[in-house]
């Protein structure tokens, strides 16, 4: 390459993939020619010293007595840029002969690394110290990557201090861009830390009113990053079973106060509407403070247990697979007679279990027993998902966790639109299969009309009364379920009725589409934000108001993790007990048994 030919190097680029350098060769500035050396020097395993460096000039040798390599850079003159005026490139040094290099600065590891954690925020310090030695040979200590990643997450997302304080700028943007939504944030003390944020877009708020299943999960979860806090969520099910996230609040610490306020914005935002609604079934593990908060806000809704925590808490107590067994026989009993009949045989193994049905009363969680109407749904999806923002968002700042939140609950909107739109039957796919399984079930009773809408449906084992006017089974299933038993679909398939219409209009194809036809909009880039407006409408903090973190802040030290098992979310495969001839293993759908015909 001629001496006169001159090369521009990019602010971007980290690393030059031709590790030469010639007289002429240009760079933006100087910060730029300090870097571009440093990677060279890195990346042919020679220390550099500099001599010299301000803003008209930068000298740099090895630091090797004796090595003649050197180059002088200096600023053009009339422009911003610098070039190189002297080089002698020759080494004559051994170089580092270790995989320390004092080059490789906390800086150097940041810009590093910028672009993979750019696209994975959990990069872990102990990958990067890896990948930086296999790449580069160079050995960085656990805290000179732990502390490279904080900077290039700074650099990229902004500091944690940067996101409590624009927060009210943050909620003021969401009231503009998605009018009718709830978001405030709120400060406590003289210094205004943080307290309490809540969000909820109207589009989710549509959604819940007008198509959603009267169902609320509450759950939360304690995040690990800088100034700790807590993640509350209220969270509905949709037609087809997916969680569809109703609000989200981070707090500063989880306590009594925190979820009175939060059940409070939840009946705020829910306003003249739930008289509207049928009452509503709330699902949590039932602390003491949501119950408190829910029967204080909602006092007229039914409040049940969680029954993946009620399953935990009787099998870490009892320690007995049988037992265990019987109780989740007990849980889906739909008669109080089956009910008592489990509990008896529960007795017979463990005297223990009678003081821990006190603690825990079947009426909040026992299907026969618990008053408000589960749809089949009995476990909390939603402490999945807030375990999974944990994971992904827990390094991020305040804001930039909520624009995650909001970013997939746009991608959840979008891609279930466009699914809703694509089907073309009366009930979506998990309530048709359910249907269809009830009426191939239906095959093996006998139907007699009593009058226009009441019909009795025999079978082998027992009689059950339908009323196909008041959707009504005596089994209760087509109540507990919303959707028609095997009973009701032979008293339908009988008069010449189609089944699929009388499932609850939550299950059908239309209030799926409902759930989901509402936008959630996009919110500029924070630097087209205005900072210091006018208070916004809304509640909460003014936009002029300088919140601060939280005074609670991480302890030294890595912190704890609680796994959360995949499987603890499931509760365990139910024994198929057939209804015809009574043995287990098969349904009474694939029962051999000959149909009696009397």
């Amino acid at each position: 390459m001629a001496d006169n030919q001159s090369l521009v190097v990019p602010d971007s680029s980290l690393v030059l993939t031709d590790h030469s350098l010639v007289i002429g060769q240009e760079f933006p500035d100087v910060e730029t020619c300090r870097r571009t050396l440093k990677d060279i020097a890195i990346a042919l395993h020679f220390d550099l010293r500099i001599v010299k460096s301000d803003r008209s000039r930068f000298i740099a040798k090895c630091s090797k007595e004796g090595c003649p390599w050197r180059v002088h850079v200096a600023k053009c003159p009339g422009v911003p840029t610098f070039s190189i005026r002297t080089l002698h490139g020759e080494h004559t040094c051994e170089g580092v002969r270790n995989l320390h290099h004092q080059q490789a600065s906390v800086g150097w590891v940041a810009r590093s690394v910028e672009a993979r954690i750019r696209d994975n925020p959990q990069y872990k310090p102990k990958e990067i110290l890896q990948d930086i030695r296999d790449e580069h040979g160079v050995a960085v200590s656990y805290m000179q990557a732990w502390r490279g990643k904080e900077r290039s997450m700074a650099a990229l997302h902004g500091t944690f201090e940067e996101g409590y304080r624009l927060l009210p700028a943050y909620c003021e943007q969401i009231r503009r861009t998605n009018p009718g939504s709830i978001a405030s944030v709120f400060a406590t003390g003289q210094d205004n830390c943080f307290q309490r944020l809540f969000v909820s877009y109207r589009a989710s708020i549509y959604g819940f009113i007008n198509a959603c299943r009267p169902l609320l999960e509450l759950d939360r979860v304690h995040l690990k990053g800088k100034y700790l806090g807590t993640v509350l969520c209220a969270a509905a099910v949709d037609a087809d079973d997916a969680l569809f996230p109703l609000a989200i609040a981070i707090v500063d610490v989880e306590s009594d106060e925190n979820w009175m306020w939060f059940m409070s914005e939840l009946r705020k935002l829910l306003g003249v509407n739930t008289d509207n609604m049928p009452r509503l079934t709330i699902l949590s593990e039932r602390q003491r403070c949501i119950v408190e908060a829910v029967e204080t806000h909602f006092p007229t809704a039914f409040h049940g247990f969680c029954l993946r925590y009620v399953s935990e808490n009787f099998r870490d107590t009892f320690k007995n697979s049988k037992l265990v067994n019987i109780f989740w026989n007990a849980v889906y009993a739909l008669t109080a007679i089956e009910f008592e009949s489990k509990i008896t045989e529960m007795v017979e193994i463990s005297q223990d279990v009678i003081p821990w049905f006190q603690q825990f009363p079947p009426q909040l969680w026992a299907v026969t027993y618990f008053e408000g109407v589960r749809y089949g749904h009995f476990t909390l999806g939603v402490t999945g998902l807030l375990y999974n923002w944990a994971l992904e968002c827990h390094e991020l700042p305040i804001v930039q966790m909520m624009e995650h939140v909001r970013h997939q609950l746009t991608s959840w909107f979008n891609d279930r639109q466009n699914t809703g739109m694509r089907w073309t039957s009366i009930l979506v796919p998990s309530a048709e299969k359910r249907v269809l399984e009830a009426i191939a079930d239906a095959r093996c009773y006998q139907v007699l009309r009593a009058n226009e809408v009441e019909f009795e449906i025999v079978s082998t084992e027992r009689t059950n009364i339908v009323d196909i006017q008041s959707r009504v089974c005596s089994c209760r299933r087509w109540q507990l379920y919303g959707l028609p038993c095997a009973h009701a679909a032979a008293a339908l398939i009988s008069c010449g009725q189609n089944a699929h219409l009388f499932a609850e209009h939550c299950f059908t194809v239309n209030s799926y589409r409902e759930t989901y036809s509402q936008m959630i909009y996009p919110i500029p880039d924070k630097s087209l934000w205005n900072e210091l407006g006018e208070g916004a409408e809304g509640g909460g903090a003014k936009v002029d108001i300088t919140i601060r973190p939280p005074k609670i802040r991480r302890p030294p030290g890595r912190p704890k993790k609680k796994v959360l098992r995949v499987e603890s979310l499931k509760r365990p495969k139910r024994v198929v007990q057939c209804g015809r001839c009574h043995m287990l293993g098969h349904s009474q759908k694939k029962c051999t048994m000959p149909v009696d015909p009397n």
